[in-house]
């Protein structure tokens, strides 16, 4: 469904989101508009933390800070699962009790509530503790403490302000519940009607009452789920991009790290698929960079031009390589100041190898066939 043509209405305020959901073909079906949405930058509360144990694993793993990190589990087969962590961190190593020639490795993290009910006792061959540069910190053989055993986190109000439902919409909220229940999705619009983002808010409605704004309006309160909400960081971020996509690079610098995945996301949202390109030069500046984030943020912009987008961590870049967003290999990526770049990312070491994130990178890129000049 295109936006054009539902983003103006005779009224003194702007339509500034659509819902948006699916007939029963699958194609997609506005199913109302409105002037504004309460809570959609809540924050959600933190995975409440967990303690994890990886146990027989060889000798080697360092105790210390991991930061985001998964663990893996690997099957004969090759349908893996994984686990998210938040924060986490390598609490400590201890002799495995089975076997003093292993290890097991103690682990704090946050796991997330969509990996809380999945069965850690399936046919898994072994367990792997991976960074999010993928690199693998451990492996053992089970793992303790994934089962989390905790109900599902809360929903969060979401008040769309200002409603104008389209026919579908209003039959669903006469019945008291929606035809549309699997899918339902808010896009947001920026000033030129656009979609900025797409959310899945479900069609959980706790009531419907006449829009403070007045008119046929209405004003209605939906439930949804806490980790689909872009979060409060996001707030400045959207106000950035309301007038649309950035026409200079760099609208990402000053932010913190959480404002620049939040930029990131609207960045992935306006890269539109097209053909590939190979070769050539591109400049990366790397002089204010300050978080992995950023560097990532830096390098879309570096290849695609201001509001680009090529990968926002160690995996998206991955895939962003293989091709489908604009550039592959070979071409030549120039990192000016790549030095400034090191020195602002040193807590990102790996304490492993002892290299910094920056140089981890450029030699991923050049072992999948980029040219890295370090300038």
């Amino acid at each position: 469904m295109q936006p054009v043509g539902h983003q103006k209405w005779e009224r003194p305020f702007p339509v500034r989101y659509l819902i948006v959901g699916e007939d029963e073909d699958g194609s997609e079906l506005l199913l109302g508009r409105c002037a504004a949405a309460e809570g959609l930058f809540t924050d959600p509360a933190p995975p409440p933390r967990e303690v994890l144990v990886l146990r027989g694993c060889a000798p080697g793993t360092a105790v210390g800070w991991l930061g985001p990190a998964e663990i893996v589990g690997r099957t004969a087969s090759g349908f893996d699962a994984w686990w998210t962590l938040a924060d986490a961190e390598v609490l400590a190593v201890v002799p495995n009790t089975d076997d003093p020639a292993l290890m097991d490795v103690v682990i704090g993290a946050g796991v997330h509530p969509a990996d809380w009910h999945r069965n850690a006792d399936g046919p898994f061959v072994r367990f792997e503790l991976t960074t999010r540069r993928g690199a693998v910190r451990a492996t053992g053989r089970t793992v303790a403490g994934l089962a989390v055993d905790r109900p599902a986190a809360d929903p969060l109000p979401l008040r769309l302000v200002g409603c104008e439902p389209a026919e579908p919409m209003r039959a669903a909220l006469r019945k008291r519940r929606g035809p549309h229940p699997g899918y339902t999705e808010l896009w947001s619009l920026d000033d030129t009607g656009r979609v900025m983002d797409r959310r899945a808010i479900g069609f959980d409605v706790e009531w419907t009452r006449p829009s403070v704004l007045g008119g046929a309006l209405v004003d209605v309160l939906f439930m949804v789920e806490a980790d689909g909400l872009p979060g409060s960081a996001a707030r400045a971020v959207w106000r950035q991009w309301q007038a649309g996509p950035p026409r200079q690079a760099g609208s990402w610098r000053g932010s913190g790290t959480a404002a620049k995945e939040a930029w990131q996301t609207l960045a992935l949202h306006l890269h539109r698929p097209g053909p590939d390109r190979s070769g050539g030069e591109y400049h990366l500046d790397g002089g204010q960079v300050e978080d992995a984030t950023g560097l990532h943020c830096a390098i879309g912009e570096s290849v695609n031009g201001p509001g680009g987008y090529y990968g926002r961590e160690w995996n998206g870049l991955h895939d962003c390589l293989g091709g489908g967003f604009g550039v592959v290999p070979p071409f030549t990526l120039v990192w000016h100041d790549f030095a400034v770049t090191e020195r602002e990312l040193d807590a990102e070491r790996d304490p492993v190898t002892g290299l910094g994130y920056p140089e981890e990178l450029a030699r991923e890129l050049e072992q999948r066939g980029v040219t890295v000049v370090r300038a």
